[in-house]
């Protein structure tokens, strides 16, 4: 989560990260070293972040339900933009589901769907959602920078706005 003002700067210390050769940050591709800088530079920065969870073996209803429940709660705290890697698999899915929550509100936030290299904002949670799945050390690592972890199977409560479980 970035404020509007903070965009810019953030931005432009996230294209200072990528080396030569490399249009972007993709966590997956990087080594264990690299990873453990780019975690480091990201906690310097300041960097906030939610994460919300669910097991399920339908990876495309596990993604809308997380979806579902991110919006609510991001629609909840006043957000006025979402960013949205796109997938060009997902992104009709993602305006459906995004539709349905933000149907129920007066002022609902805009969203659209970016490719990293248009965003690197994006990156943060490509690197964050990555460690947090690899748990252990990775996990630990990103911790700090989470204000909220919501697990959807264990707690279906906690997805409700107004609701900041740390499930740390």
């Amino acid at each position: 989560m970035v404020r509007p003002r903070e965009l810019d700067m953030l931005r432009s210390s996230l294209r200072r990260l990528v080396r030569p050769g490399q249009r972007r940050v993709h966590f997956k591709k990087e080594s264990d070293p690299r990873r453990r800088e780019l975690v480091s530079r990201l906690r310097e920065l300041g960097v906030r972040a939610a994460v919300w969870t669910v097991r399920d073996s339908d990876d495309i209803r596990a993604r809308g339900l997380c979806l579902s429940a991110a919006a609510t709660w991001l629609q909840e705290l006043g957000v006025t933009r979402l960013a949205i890697e796109s997938c060009a698999h997902q992104d009709v899915r993602d305006r459906q589901t995004l539709a349905a929550v933000l149907a129920k509100v007066d002022e609902p936030f805009t969203y659209e769907h970016l490719r990293p290299a248009e965003n690197p904002v994006l990156w943060v949670s490509d690197a964050l959602a990555w460690c947090f799945g690899a748990g252990g050390d990775w996990r630990q690592r990103v911790q700090p920078m989470l204000d909220a972890v919501v697990r959807l199977d264990q707690c279906p409560e906690s997805a409700k706005p107004g609701n900041r479980p740390s499930g740390r």
